[in-house]
């Protein structure tokens, strides 16, 4: 089958002190249009909902700030249908959250993130050929340089490196600082390399609406985001990246371009 995996390859990590991954890339002048702030803010949603287990204050938080209605809204099918799906799911609960009503979500969260009950790796190791997996680690290291102390608060504090919550966190703190290229650089590196993969994984095989739409959200917002930023910064896309638009929905009919270990 096809893969929708982006095989960019960046230059070698350079020994000058400008390093191609992370530190040492000018961010290009941000313009109107594009608020990174909101960006941020949608990312570390994201984060929120791969990190933490569902509770009662999580899903309060929700209803009370409902995800149609905020950052993750964008103007596109996919991404407006898998709010909506978010939404219903939280006002269905009823008004006050127990452990019963919580407990299929608990458990569909044990299965993507915990126990691989849903066989899709939630880390971004197993996603990748054997031989690139210590680079794609040592790649990690070099862009968490310098941001450390914010990638190990809670609850990013117990989670590998290359899980999905965590990458989506260095790149949220990326766009806080201004650096679009870096942002660009890091998506093509890193998440996009599996991410739309793990989320078709998840959207397809979960048992609660709840976490397929958290995974539609999650491949819209980066694949929004990666068009953006490229316009702004003068980066296209890879061209063997296969992002047209019948490559990069194809994910959500349910054929599945490449595996991970977690499902031999």
């Amino acid at each position: 089958m096809d893969s929708t995996v982006l095989e960019a390859a960046l230059p070698p990590h350079r020994q000058d002190g400008h390093h191609q991954d992370g530190a040492g890339i000018t961010s290009a002048p941000v313009p109107n249009t594009l608020d990174l702030a909101a960006s941020s803010q949608g990312l570390r949603l994201l984060v929120r909902l791969h990190a933490e287990e569902p509770t009662a204050a999580l899903l309060e938080t929700l209803r009370r700030d409902p995800v149609g209605r905020g950052p993750l809204a964008l103007d596109r099918d996919d991404s407006q249908q898998a709010a909506a799906l978010v939404d219903e799911v939280v006002s269905d609960l009823p008004d006050r959250i127990t452990h019963r009503s919580l407990a299929p979500l608990v458990a569909d969260f044990a299965a993507i993130h915990i126990n691989g009950g849903l066989r899709a790796c939630p880390t971004e190791g197993p996603w990748l050929e054997e031989r690139l997996r210590d680079d794609a680690a040592a790649s990690l290291l070099r862009w968490r340089t310098g941001l450390e102390a914010e990638l190990r608060l809670p609850p990013l504090d117990r989670l590998p490196d290359d899980h999905v919550a965590a990458e989506l966190a260095v790149l949220a703190a990326l766009l806080d600082r201004g650096r679009t290229l870096d942002a660009v650089r890091f998506l093509d590196r890193h998440p996009l390399r599996w991410m739309p993969d793990f989320c078709s994984r998840v959207a397809t095989r979960c048992r609660e609406p709840f976490f397929a739409g958290i995974a539609i959200l999650t491949n819209a917002h980066l694949d929004d985001l990666r068009d953006r930023l490229g316009d702004l910064c003068g980066l296209p896309r890879p061209a063997d990246d296969g992002s047209d638009v019948r490559r990069r929905r194809r994910w959500t009919e349910g054929r599945f371009p490449r595996a991970c270990t977690c499902d031999p």
